[in-house]
């Protein structure tokens, strides 16, 4: 259920995206642009989080974790058993979403051109998220590389609280700035 609703809303994103971008309508006129722009960036968050989350889970099945799949549709749509598996699958779990994001960017750079405010839109908002999720992730599996203990890295880094969302998503914000500028 989860891998059939989730692959229906990943292909219609691409789908809308690939006819939008292949099509004149991101240079018809200012108003149109803008749509586009502001589509494609959607699109670039929901395509970021879907194949984030699927790298997640990937990585947990890899390395043979306990896990749940929910019963209903959800974002987050499994349950990693965290007393039920070490380390080494912890880190599996955790690199697994980092790679998604790193797949899904090299992806756009390798085939899709920058051609229109909309194409930029999209790169920005795939690299925005994937500062966005190093700056809340990566410390975690840096910890577990270390030798910590998962759940100690995770409740004490996610004890930051909103702090460290705020920096994880200033980092994603400007970041995305960053591409708009360069581009």
């Amino acid at each position: 259920m989860q891998s059939a609703a989730h692959g229906f809303v990943m292909l219609a994103l691409i789908a809308s995206l690939h006819v939008m971008l292949r099509s004149r309508f991101p240079t018809l006129n200012t108003s149109t642009m803008a749509v586009c722009a502001v589509w494609s960036f959607a699109c670039g968050l929901a395509l970021s989080h879907i194949i984030h989350e699927w790298g997640h889970y990937l990585g947990a099945r890899i390395s043979g974790s306990k896990l749940s799949i929910k019963k209903r549709m959800a974002p987050l749509f499994f349950d990693f058993d965290y007393s039920a598996n070490n380390a080494r699958q912890y880190l599996y779990l955790s690199i697994g979403g980092l790679l998604g994001n790193i797949v899904l960017l090299l992806a756009l750079l390798l085939w899709m051109p920058l051609t229109s405010l909309a194409s930029v839109s999209l790169l920005a908002a795939v690299l925005g998220q994937l500062i966005y999720v190093l700056i809340l992730e990566l410390p975690i599996s840096l910890g577990i590389l270390a030798g910590r203990d998962p759940l100690t890295v995770l409740s004490q880094h996610f004890g930051q609280g909103r702090p460290l969302f705020a920096r994880a998503g200033i980092g994603g914000v400007l970041t995305a700035a960053a591409v708009f500028a360069i581009y």
